[in-house]
Order: structure tokens, then C-alpha cells, then sequence
């Protein structure tokens, strides 16, 4: 199994122009900090290669996420003319579906349009407004940290589709919230940076759906409070809002490296981890036992405050340990998150009601699989699946069979997606575009039935069969591929495990 970091809630692509901002109505943007100069360094003299290969699979286990973060955040608010750039405090909706184009973004969905973006809560706090949406489709705001704590769900399945508006204040912010705010709509982050992912679904994909979907998602606003308050207490329109760019610290190479999960070096990685550590912005745990030994242990990789890593002053044989060390972390993260998913009849169902935060080692490989994961079950759970029903790699130059009985479908309370991607985790690209099958489709008549069951062909080529045809979702020739089953809203058996997800069953026949 050949996995690659990936990005399971906040999807980079923006499609079509960015629009520009109006901003004679606006309070004059509060002006960017450039951060202090600080000196540059490299390891520590005297530690061994073994030494520095143990090292960097310490930072690899420890901090996969937040160098996900950070170059997540440096896309969102810095690459400028990169497409998925909006500036620091501002969403921007995608108004399609994904597809096969992301090549930077893996196991994203292609069932919901999406917005978001990167939000700072230094200096003042956030105002998120959303619409009713009267129509009863699924949508949802929720914000997470670098850490992958997802400290805000909002939306259908946990406070309804009546209009709403909550603020967001950083962790250590003193002052005073508009009386007007109730107790259950302000939230507390746990930094001072974080992200936001907004989705909305689409349903049976008709141009009443889609545009119902887009009015949703472009509906939910938010912005810092100065500009709620002089906008007479309302978030202003997207198009009024100023995209400011950010100032954190930005090494050139993550130009480079957006697509961090096949492009990045463990030298990328400890460079990006250094930056973190030396960003205010990115609040640490201050309670945690374990994360101050581990950035104690740490700090001989030049992982400290105070100083930036410069990868420069690394030897040809230190670049080459830490590479190592990074490898060999990756197969074993991998193995570990394996070993930490429950069985569901061959599928690997990860469910944050058995994730131990602590075991730094699993989360780096769920991380390396779905950035932001495990997202907490109370708002979706997913399942992997890379084996067939006889434990042999799904290979693109086979075909296969995965039969759904209508009378025991995934049991959800919103929906449940089944997308496919190849090896490395991206959307397949094919000529009827279809990446994925949903719920919804299927209760739309979207598909052929026989017998109660819908039975999917998971093969390379169309099948010559009309109806087998209708029911194709395409992989590819060359490749080994996957399936990464989402359950928004899952009922207990897709928590716990017990419900008996369907097998991929090889095809013998001609």
C-alpha cells in the first residue's frame, strides 16, 4: 500500500477567478507584521547518523500534521496566482465538484462543493455567518487546528438549517464580544491559526440541485469582527472583503512542494516544522507531558525556538540520514495506522472513538493518508479498503465487483459516499468523469438494480454490458488503486465497526 499525505477536509483548488475585493466601504486593514529576523542553524555537532535517522522519524510521528498546516496555510495565503490563494480571514467558495484536476489535494470528495480557507485570530476574532438552507440538504462549517482538533461543528447534523452565526476567539484573547452573541455560538480555538472547511452536498446532481448547493455554500461568510462591526454588524459580501496576503515565515521551495506528498524531502519537512515551532500564530499544547519531551528530543535537529533550521548547514551525509529516517517513519506510520483501524469485512474503518491522540506514531500514519484525520465520528467516519475479498492489492489491471443489498445499506443519518482513487490517493481521471458513487445517487435511481442490489463494476475499461456500463466507476491501467468510503452523520455499527461493509470481489469472468 503506497500511501501520500493527503487533504480529507480542506481541498486547495478554486475554480474560476478570485474576485476583487471592494473595499472603499471597509476599515483600513490592520497592518501586516513582518516577523523578526532570527538567527539560522543546522543539527547539533556530534550527532551520529543513527542519531539523526531516529531523530527524523521522531519529527515525523510527531509533527505531520502541522507541516501539513503550514503548507496548507502558505497555498491559502501567500501563493499568490496559485488558484487556491484567498488571502489570510477569507473563505472562497468552489462552486463544482472535484474531480481528476487536483493533483495537490488527495482523497478529496466529489459530493459536496466546498469553501474555506485559512483564518488568524491573533489580533481579533472571527465572525462566521451561514444561511438557512430551507431545503434540508446536508451542510456543515467545522475548524480544526494544526493538531487536527476539530473544535467547531456546526451546520444540519449537529445544530440545524436555520440561519445562524457564531464568533471564534483565539485561546488567549481578552476582550469584549457584542452583547448580542449567545454562550452556544461563541467558540474558543485552540489556536490562533487554523482552517475552516465548509460543505455543502449535492444531491442528484441537476441544475435545480447544484445551483441550490452553490446558494448554500457561497451563503456562508465570515470575516474578523472590525470588519463585522463596520459593516453594521453583518459579515460583508465576499467581493467587499480585502484579500490581504499573509506574512509567515516562507522558504522558496514551497513553491515547490505543494504537492508535499509526492515532492517533499525530509529536509522540506524539517524546514517546515522549524517554521512552525517559530510561529506565534501556531499555538502549542502547553498541557501535554509528552510534546514538550518530544520538542525537547527535538531541538538536536535544530527544531527549537529561536532559531531557524537552514537546511544549507546540513552535510551531504546528514541529508541523507534524515532522509532515511523519514522513509523508514512513513512504512512504519503505515503499518501502524493499519494495524490501529478496525476490520469492517476487509474494509479499515477509522473511527475516532478508538484513536489515542498520544500514539503519535498511528496518527502520523492516518495523517499521511487524510490530513486533518481522524475527524471526530459525531460528523462523518471512513473506511479504506486496499485488498480485495482474498487479501490480494487492488491492481487497475484487474476487474472487480463491490454488490450493495438495498435492504442493508450504510446506516446514516445524512449520506454516505464511495469515491476512488489510484495509488497515491487522487482522483482517477476517465471519460464519463465519475470518481465516485454516493446515497443519494443511488436512491435517485442513478443506477441499475437487480434483484435489490446495485452492484458497482470497479474496472479500467467501459464494460461492453449497457447495464454494467451504468454501474461503472473507472480505475486505472498500471496503477494499484483505493477506496476511501465516507459516512457523514454514521450510525453505531459504522463507529464501531460492526456493520458488514460489502467486499471487492475479483472478476474471473471474461
Amino acid at each position: 500500500m503506497r500511501k501520500r499525505l493527503a487533504i480529507s477536509l480542506l481541498p486547495l483548488l478554486v475554480f474560476g477567478g478570485i474576485a476583487q475585493p471592494v473595499v472603499a466601504a471597509q476599515p483600513e486593514p490592520q497592518a501586516a507584521t513582518l516577523p523578526p529576523e532570527l538567527p539560522t542553524g543546522g543539527f547539533d555537532a556530534g550527532l551520529s547518523n543513527k542519531e539523526i535517522e531516529r531523530l527524523t522519524a521522531e519529527a515525523f510521528y510527531w509533527g505531520l500534521n502541522i507541516a501539513g498546516f503550514y503548507e496548507l496555510r502558505y497555498v491559502y495565503t501567500q501563493f499568490e496566482g496559485q488558484p487556491a490563494f484567498r488571502g489570510i480571514n477569507r473563505m472562497q467558495p468552489i462552486n463544482q465538484l472535484m474531480d481528476a484536476s487536483v493533483r495537490y489535494a488527495t482523497t478529496v470528495n466529489a459530493s459536496t462543493l466546498y469553501s474555506g480557507g485559512a483564518f488568524d485570530v491573533s489580533r481579533d476574532p472571527l465572525v462566521i455567518e451561514a444561511p438557512a438552507v430551507s431545503d434540508g440538504r446536508y451542510w456543515s462549517v467545522q475548524a480544526g487546528d494544526q493538531n487536527a482538533n476539530w473544535f467547531m461543528m456546526v451546520g444540519s447534523q449537529f445544530t440545524g438549517n436555520e440561519a445562524q452565526r457564531y464568533i471564534i476567539v483565539g485561546p488567549n484573547w481578552r476582550g469584549t464580544i457584542p452583547a448580542e452573541f449567545r454562550s452556544t455560538q461563541v467558540y474558543r480555538a485552540t489556536s490562533d491559526s487554523f482552517t475552516l472547511a465548509v460543505r455543502v452536498a449535492v444531491t442528484d446532481r441537476s441544475e435545480a440541485d447544484m445551483a441550490a448547493a452553490r446558494k448554500a455554500v457561497n451563503g456562508v461568510l465570515a470575516a474578523p469582527l472590525r470588519l463585522w462591526q463596520a459593516n453594521g454588524r453583518k459579515v460583508p459580501p465576499l467581493a467587499q472583503q480585502p484579500i490581504e496576503k499573509a506574512t509567515y515565515r516562507h522558504f522558496p521551495r514551497m513553491k515547490q512542494i505543494v504537492d508535499y506528498g509526492r515532492t517533499m524531502t525530509a529536509s522540506d519537512y524539517l524546514q517546515l516544522l522549524s517554521l512552525a515551532i517559530n510561529d506565534p500564530a501556531i499555538t502549542k499544547r502547553s498541557d501535554s507531558v509528552r510534546e514538550v519531551a518530544v520538542l525537547k528530543e527535538l531541538a538536536k535537529l535544530g527544531l527549537r525556538e529561536g532559531v531557524l533550521l537552514d537546511p544549507a548547514k546540513l552535510t551531504p551525509d546528514q541529508v541523507a540520514a534524515a532522509q532515511a529516517g523519514f522513509n523508514a517513519a512513513r512504512k512504519k506510520a503505515k503499518d501502524a495506522l493499519e494495524a490501529s483501524l478496525v476490520n469492517m469485512n476487509g474494509w479499515r474503518l477509522q473511527s475516532s472513538l478508538f484513536h489515542n491522540d498520544l500514539d503519535y506514531v498511528a496518527k502520523a500514519g492516518s495523517d499521511d493518508v487524510a490530513w486533518g484525520t481522524p475527524v471526530p465520528y459525531q460528523s462523518h467516519t471512513i473506511a479504506y479498503i486496499f485488498r480485495d475479498s482474498t487479501g490480494q492489492v487492488l491492481d487497475g489491471n484487474k476487474r472487480y465487483t463491490i454488490t450493495f443489498d438495498r435492504a442493508n445499506m450504510p446506516p446514516v443519518t445524512e449520506f454516505w459516499e464511495l469515491p476512488v482513487y489510484d495509488s497515491a490517493g487522487y482522483f482517477i481521471p476517465n471519460p464519463i468523469n465519475r470518481y465516485s458513487t454516493t446515497s443519494y445517487q443511488v436512491a435517485a435511481g442513478a443506477f441499475a438494480e437487480k434483484d435489490g442490489k446495485v452492484t458497482f463494476y470497479l474496472q479500467a475499461d467501459r464494460p461492453s454490458d449497457p447495464e454494467q456500463a451504468r454501474n461503472w466507476l473507472p480505475v486505472a491501467k498500471g496503477d494499484t488503486f483505493q477506496l476511501a468510503a465516507r459516512y457523514y452523520g454514521p450510525m453505531a455499527p459504522l463507529i464501531d465497526g460492526t456493520y458488514p461493509m460489502p467486499a471487492i470481489i475479483l472478476n474471473t469472468g471474461k
